[in-house]
């Protein structure tokens, strides 16, 4: 089955990450090929760090679905945004991004 990742600014974005998430699950043909999609407020708190967490499952997913608005995110030491992070793995694999929805 094929895992997925959505990634964008949670809090901009909040109801189209969800929707996207139970359409996927929901949709009779989607969900016979895609067998988890990944949201990082569906996880519950741990003794590791986010950055972690999500970097991790970024690695292990199949396809990577980028949902970007008007905001960067919060920008750690590096000036990189969690969704700027994301998307590294992509640039060596083009073939794992999904698509991508400019902001409004």
């Amino acid at each position: 089955m094929i895992r997925v990742f959505i990634s964008s600014v949670q809090k901009e974005l909040a109801a189209e990450r969800r929707a996207v998430k139970e359409f996927i699950l929901h949709d009779p043909l989607l969900s016979r090929f895609i067998g988890d999609v990944f949201l990082f407020e569906d996880i519950p708190a741990r003794d590791r760090k986010p950055d972690d967490i999500y970097l991790g499952e970024v690695e292990q997913r199949d396809i990577f679905l980028a949902i970007l608005g008007n905001q960067y995110g919060r920008q750690n030491t590096d000036g990189k945004s969690p969704t700027e992070l994301d998307l590294r793995p992509c640039h060596e694999d083009p073939s794992r991004t999904a698509g991508v929805r400019e902001g409004r």
